[in-house]
């Protein structure tokens, strides 16, 4: 299976780290890059066992930090649109398609 992220995945993850290095050095952000691998690695080995969050979108969350990932997946491949904070408003990056 083919995996694609949107090319502002890695923004949203800059951002996302940047806060948590500030907050909590960069154990804390280390932390919270290793469940958001978690989450894609999650995602990769069963696409359909997590929710529709909205628009035909699924969601995968990280264990204990408040991020998701929106993806869309078919028989080919699995592509992941946002990263998003759990408090972003329900629309933010559902226009990535």
């Amino acid at each position: 299976m083919e995996v694609v992220f949107h090319r502002r995945i890695q923004a949203d993850l800059r951002s996302a780290l940047a806060f948590y290095e500030t907050e909590g050095g960069c154990r804390l952000g280390d932390r919270f890059f290793a469940e958001a691998e978690d989450a894609v690695a999650a995602a990769l080995k069963n696409p359909k066992s997590f929710h529709f969050a909205a628009e035909g979108l699924r969601r995968v969350a990280t264990k204990t930090f408040p991020y998701h990932f929106l993806y869309e997946e078919d028989a080919q491949r699995i592509r992941f649109l946002v990263l998003r904070h759990d408090k972003r408003h329900p629309r933010f990056g559902l226009n990535r398609r």
